[in-house]
């Protein structure tokens, strides 16, 4: 049979820990190199391509609303700019 062994951390050791441990990570890979705004414009489109139908439907349904009303507005001012020309 193996033994478990189980640890025990308080909760500052615990965040020494995980500093260590990231210390570790970036020394290994280096520092994360920033992002640019051509780059953040990527990955916005990126990450918008591959949304689940859900996410999708949640962004879809208040944009509909909010075109209806622009389009409504719109149409009403062209209405009134047409009927006095």
């Amino acid at each position: 049979m193996s033994e478990e062994t189980n640890v025990c951390f308080t909760e500052e050791e615990w965040y020494d820990f995980v500093s260590e441990y990231e210390l570790e990570i970036l020394d290994e890979v280096g520092t994360p190199a920033t992002t640019g705004d051509a780059q953040a414009a990527i990955d916005f489109i990126w990450q918008t391509l591959f949304l689940s139908p859900w996410e999708l439907a949640y962004i879809a349904l208040p944009m509909t609303v909010l075109a209806f009303y622009g389009l409504s507005i719109y149409s009403i001012f062209k209405y009134i700019q047409k009927r006095f020309s």
